[in-house]
């Protein structure tokens, strides 16, 4: 009876294991819904000054950007213009670097001096065609 007596204390903590023990407690509730995934980051946070689409072959874009660029340059008349053609995918590379020439050749007949405008190539797959985004800084 005295070997009896201290198994009876350690046994008096423990808890029969049955099929209550796997069930989930009331207070559980629904199994949580997977997250929404993240948006996607924004490549560059800044809000382009102009953004001409190139889903069209010509597009017209000469004088709203004459406007835009005196604008800016009323502003401040060190102005640097960032010139960023986004492309869908790299395959679309060489196109989307020569509308970011035209966009540049466009600004520099406004009278900015080519110090002044740097150009840059980024791939983007959320966009829907081919954009020249002109930032200024």
């Amino acid at each position: 009876m005295k070997r009896l007596l201290p198994l009876l204390l350690v046994l008096t903590g423990c808890q029969l294991i049955d099929q209550n023990t796997f069930k989930p407690s009331p207070e559980a509730g629904p199994p949580a819904q997977p997250a929404a995934p993240a948006p996607q980051p924004r490549i560059d946070p800044r809000t382009p000054l102009v953004v001409i689409d190139y889903s069209s072959p010509r597009p017209e874009f000469h004088d709203l950007l004459g406007l835009a660029v005196h604008a800016a340059q009323a502003r401040d008349r060190a102005v640097q213009f960032d010139v960023i053609s986004v492309a869908k995918t790299i395959d679309d590379a060489s196109a989307a670097q020569d509308h970011a020439v035209d966009v540049m050749r466009a600004i520099l007949a406004e009278g900015v001096t080519a110090s002044r405008v740097h150009l840059g190539l980024r791939s983007e797959p959320s966009v829907t065609g081919a954009q020249v985004r002109v930032y200024v800084r």
